[in-house]
């Protein structure tokens, strides 16, 4: 996973009703092409080093979704904008990469049981964007739609605020 699908991985598991300890989806962030199989690295360094800094941001998570979940933003890369030919205008506005983080969220959710028939309907409502931008489904239905960047900014924009709904329904009020 790159930083951005991690983040919306580990955000997942920590808002999710399950808590899932960090030991039993670490497979799942390594590689989740075979997270059922043993992940093997260079060295036993080069493992502990990537696993410290997964822990460390696992961690850094969990303590701002707890003490002060307005504060959470999500990891997401920024895009410059381009005349249309991929060529990038200087001054342009950035738009916000969610797809990556999209993905991670929607895998982290699916690892947890029966997550989505807990979720009152009001939830389910506000999720229509993490899968639209998360999964192949939606990514279809996001070409057909073609969305403004306003519109598209707009979305990423209501992230970490879908991230902080889900932690209040699961975690504070259970």
């Amino acid at each position: 996973m790159d930083i951005s699908t991690l983040d919306g991985f580990i955000a997942a598991a920590l808002v999710g009703p399950d808590q899932p300890q960090l030991a039993e989806v670490l497979p799942w962030m390594l590689d989740p092409e075979r997270a059922e199989q043993e992940v093997s690295f260079g060295s036993e360094a080069e493992a502990r080093e990537l696993v410290t800094l997964i822990a460390q941001h696992w961690q850094d998570t969990a303590d701002i979704l707890a003490d002060s979940p307005q504060d959470y933003e999500p990891v997401l890369y920024l895009d410059g904008a381009d005349d249309g030919d991929g060529n990038e205008v200087e001054g342009g506005e950035e738009v916000s990469i969610i797809d990556d983080w999209c993905s991670g969220f929607v895998l982290g959710l699916q690892l947890q049981h029966d997550v989505f028939e807990r979720l009152p309907d009001e939830l389910k409502d506000m999720l229509g964007p993490v899968f639209l931008y998360g999964t192949d489904e939606g990514r279809a239905e996001l070409a057909r739609l073609q969305l403004t960047p306003a519109q598209h900014e707009s979305i990423a924009q209501a992230l970490p605020g879908i991230v902080v709904a889900l932690y209040d329904h699961f975690q504070v009020t259970g």
